[in-house]
């Protein structure tokens, strides 16, 4: 080999060991600038309190400050079309959950679809709860009779388009033999007032969200959506202990953009792994009525794709069509 194509092999080797090496050295001075973490749902929301919590707790894990945005509208699909079109440079995080995974099947013509979020990692899993304004003064058994013998005219407050609100009351639809008046909102928080103001007959928000209008006494609790009963309402029954097949949650976790730079997922995974293993944030999740429960990236990527799936079967098999 000629000295003059020794030189450009070693400038050519270095090129490539400097692009290489860009990404690390971006991980290396990251965060440079606040953290912003998107949340496609109104103020008071589960996602919302959620997110606020976990922000609080990460930030001196991350080493910076994590700012959270709340933007609303169509159900969630503004804030997730902001989050799945954001620079992945690590700046902008999202939450993922469940919408993710079935706006493709529920809305006609939403701009991304669940490919367009990584899973960087969950923090918890929330079940809902079935509450009714206080006047109609019936228990489970009895307000599920009163569905039946009223079909479509039973009104339930659902947290946004074709969220897991639905797929509980589908479920609630399919194994009772009823079915509701279905009212859609922007979040469970504003479906809930609905009811404490006695506009609706009932709603099914995150635990989360309803333990405030639950200590107010604005609304009577039913059933929790899950197959034991939540530490945060001790006194509620779960729907499994009526023999009713209806459990059904939300998982709640961090996403980043499609591109984002291993290292910074790699970051992010651990400093979201030592939050959650804090007697702090454990405590301030519970006393809001959150269920923590965590996966790390690669557990929470396979579980993510699983759950697609799986809601791909349930579309098919309630007849859902995107509207």
């Amino acid at each position: 080999m000629s000295a003059r194509r020794s030189v450009l092999y070693v400038f050519t080797v270095l090129l490539g060991v400097l692009a290489m090496s860009t990404e690390g050295l971006a991980a290396a001075k990251y965060p440079s600038r606040p953290i912003e973490m998107i949340v496609a749902f109104p103020a008071g929301g589960g996602q919302d309190v959620t997110f606020r919590i976990l922000a609080k707790h990460a930030e001196k894990h991350i080493g910076g400050r994590i700012i959270v945005l709340n933007k609303v509208g169509g159900g969630g699909v503004i804030g997730n079309t902001e989050i799945a079109r954001s620079k992945p440079d690590g700046y902008t995080l999202g939450t993922v959950g469940n919408n993710q995974v079935t706006d493709e099947f529920t809305v006609k013509g939403v701009p991304y679809g669940y490919k367009d979020f990584v899973p960087v990692v969950q923090v918890a899993f929330d079940p809902h709860v079935l509450v009714i304004k206080n006047a109609l003064k019936l228990d489970f058994k009895q307000f599920l009779e009163h569905a039946k013998k009223n079909p479509g005219k039973v009104s339930m407050g659902m947290g946004g388009t074709w969220t897991s609100h639905d797929f509980f009351r589908l479920k609630l639809e399919k194994a009772i033999g009823a079915r509701f008046l279905s009212v859609a909102y922007q979040g469970g928080a504003p479906a809930l007032q609905a009811v404490s103001g006695g506009h609706i007959d009932s709603a099914v928000p995150f635990v989360v969200e309803a333990v405030p209008s639950l200590e107010g006494k604005l609304v009577t609790p039913l059933a929790v959506s899950s197959a034991e009963r939540v530490p945060a309402l001790k006194d509620v029954p779960s729907v499994k202990e009526f023999g009713v097949d209806a459990i059904q949650g939300q998982m709640r976790g961090v996403s980043v953009p499609p591109g984002t730079p291993k290292e910074i997922i790699d970051l992010l995974d651990e400093a979201f792994a030592k939050t959650f293993k804090e007697p702090e944030f454990q405590s301030d999740m519970r006393k809001a009525g959150i269920s923590p429960f965590f996966r790390g990236h690669a557990d929470y990527v396979k579980f993510y794709n699983d759950e697609h799936d799986r809601y791909a079967g349930l579309a098919k098999e309630f007849g859902i069509e995107a509207k």
